[in-house]
């Protein structure tokens, strides 16, 4: 078998070389490209027009936190008048309404993150101020043993907001805590399943117990006024076996016994006292256990 030749050789040493510079000019455009790619990227995300809209959003939000945290309350309106036209309107179902009708570049402007925060936390606020009115304050028990508050409840019977009613009476346990709050512990039953939840509650200052706070929301998010509801604590009696619990809004209600199920006589005289501090009592649950 003859040996190559010199320019054979030669030749094939230039294909190799040629080989490798055309790789290496692929790679560069490759490069080129992406480094373009990304620039792109980087001018659309640091576009005033891509965060303009959930930054000033959110500054809006805050200002309405402040605004709301901040505004004393006014005084409530004649109650011929009922509530102000503002705070009836239904504000959800109009923006619903509305959004399709909205041009299109508006709508891509807005981030499916920015419509949901506005959503869950600017619109109740909104409503809230355009509202013009607080809720009327309950007339709550004067002193309130926390200590003796605490412990195993049944909930024999309820107003809720929301939720379905329970097969049975709903079980609450208030446990203290070092720092003088309360771990607030519920197990309910009901056509779903068994539930349970686990809340926060401090007794709001000044008021002796009387009244407290309730929040579900995790710690981090408990400096927001819309994390907690205030309770108010309507009667107990004075060995601390019943005791009768109510929101300020009027939306939720518990008639609570330390056993499964409570006397007519006592259920009537609670619920009597719940109609006298405005509660719908007609929409009432009562349970009682086995």
């Amino acid at each position: 078998m003859n040996a190559p030749s010199r320019a054979e050789m030669k030749g094939d040493i230039d294909a190799r070389i040629l080989a490798v510079e055309q790789r290496l000019i692929a790679r560069e455009d490759r490069l080129r490209r992406d480094v373009a790619s990304l620039s792109g990227q980087l001018r659309d995300r640091l576009s005033p027009r891509q965060w303009l809209p959930p930054v000033g959003a959110g500054l809006l939000t805050v200002a309405a936190l402040a605004a709301l945290w901040r505004r004393p309350a006014p005084p409530a309106p004649p109650t011929s008048g009922g509530a102000p036209l503002l705070a009836r309107l239904p504000w959800m179902q109009l923006i619903g309404l509305a959004w399709p009708l909205l041009p299109e570049r508006w709508r891509q402007r807005v981030s499916p993150a920015t419509a949901g925060s506005f959503l869950t936390l600017g619109l109740p606020l909104v409503e809230r101020l355009l509202g013009g009115r607080r809720d009327e304050p309950l007339a709550t028990v004067a002193d309130v043993d926390l200590k003796r508050l605490s412990g195993r409840w049944f909930i024999v019977g309820e107003l809720a907001a929301h939720g379905q009613p329970a097969s049975q009476a709903p079980e609450i346990g208030l446990l203290p805590r070092d720092d003088g709050r309360l771990d607030l512990l519920q197990r309910r039953i009901d056509a779903s399943g068994t539930h349970g939840s686990e809340a926060l509650v401090e007794a709001v200052q000044g008021s002796h117990g009387g009244r407290f706070r309730i929040s579900h929301w995790p710690e981090a998010l408990r400096w927001l006024p819309l994390a907690w509801d205030e309770q108010g604590v309507l009667h107990v009696d004075e060995a601390y076996d019943e005791a009768l619990i109510g929101s300020a809004a009027r939306d939720t209600l518990w008639l609570l016994s330390r056993r499964p199920s409570l006397a007519d006589e006592r259920r009537q005289a609670l619920t009597q006292m719940a109609r006298e501090h405005g509660f719908a009592v007609e929409a009432l649950r009562s349970y009682d256990n086995p």
